[in-house]
């Protein structure tokens, strides 16, 4: 426990952890993690509706799914203090205006997307409630008549958002297996939703 107090430390204080630092293995899972959760709900409704006592289905795939992006902003966040100099303390000075730029138009628009959902199909639409067993409406609105997958595609936008920000002050190799594997992960479940 002393070990991750003194790491924890090292985090406030701008400086990377020593212990803390997730492998490869760790990130890629920790990011996969969600997308499993997606896809057992996805084709496996009725299991999941037998879990978590049918209409409370939905409202069980939002806590679970929170609770993964909370692994996986966690684990990135610890991979990422261990690759930065001063830990996740960024350098903004080093940060260029056309990153700033790209960031700010990548992030906005993703979350836009992200916004559009909500608003267009609701919390029970979001969370695979016509799989759950309620009525979701059709919506050819925005967001949908802008992109595929407009959730999937303003998580990805915002991930790369991130890499923008980040460019020349993490290795870019790294970075960009990271958000590309990350991309990857949510063409894949949107693959998996169009097939089936």
């Amino acid at each position: 426990m002393e070990v991750v107090k003194a790491d924890l430390y090292r985090l406030a204080s701008c400086s990377s952890p020593v212990h803390l630092c997730p492998s490869a293995w760790v990130v890629a899972g920790a990011l996969a993690a969600p997308h499993f959760l997606y896809a057992f709900i996805w084709f496996k409704p009725d299991r999941w509706q037998r879990l978590f006592c049918g209409t409370k289905a939905v409202d069980a795939f939002a806590f679970f799914g929170a609770l993964g992006k909370v692994l996986q902003f966690t684990v990135v966040g610890l991979w990422l203090s261990c690759q930065l100099p001063a830990g996740l303390c960024l350098d903004l000075r080093a940060v260029g205006l056309l990153q700033w730029l790209a960031a700010l138009a990548l992030f906005g628009y993703g979350q836009s997307l992200n916004a559009g959902i909500f608003r267009a199909i609701g919390h029970v639409g979001v969370y695979y409630g016509f799989k759950l067993g309620h009525e979701v409406p059709w919506v050819k609105g925005w967001p949908f008549d802008t992109v595929s997958h407009p959730q999937y595609v303003g998580s990805v936008l915002s991930v790369w958002a991130i890499v923008a920000l980040l460019w020349g002050q993490v290795a870019s190799p790294a970075l960009l297996v990271l958000a590309g594997y990350w991309t990857t992960l949510y063409v894949i479940t949107g693959l998996q939703e169009d097939r089936t």
